[in-house]
């Protein structure tokens, strides 16, 4: 998730997410910001763009608490296939149609079923 959230902050014009997280007023505008930019953007990767349409992925994306340091995230790039796992093994419907659309999106793929 917190790959995810510097992914989109830089997309929405931002250093990283806890510059644009600082900066923000409330979670209700910086989706409005997101929903946006990613909508109206022709630069921004279509799997970003599939995320702008999928509005609980980014609410989950958003509302999401940072729970890992900076060099976590490093380690999250090298075990991408027990995200995936991960991602695949979640029951509830939405959460997983969620969770895939932001693994879509900082991955450029798709998860292998």
């Amino acid at each position: 998730m917190n790959l995810a959230q510097d992914k989109l902050a830089i997309i929405c014009g931002h250093k990283d997410w806890d510059g644009w997280n600082a900066s923000s007023d409330n979670r209700e505008a910086m989706l409005s910001s997101a929903l946006t930019r990613l909508n109206a953007s022709n630069d921004i990767p279509r799997q970003w763009k599939d995320l702008g349409s999928q509005p609980t992925a980014l609410q989950t994306l958003l509302r999401s608490v940072r729970l890992q340091s900076r060099g976590d995230v490093a380690v999250h790039l090298s075990v991408q296939k027990l995200i995936e796992e991960s991602v695949l093994a979640l029951t509830a419907e939405q959460e997983r149609k969620d969770m895939i659309g932001i693994f879509r999106a900082v991955y450029g793929t798709e998860l292998v079923h």
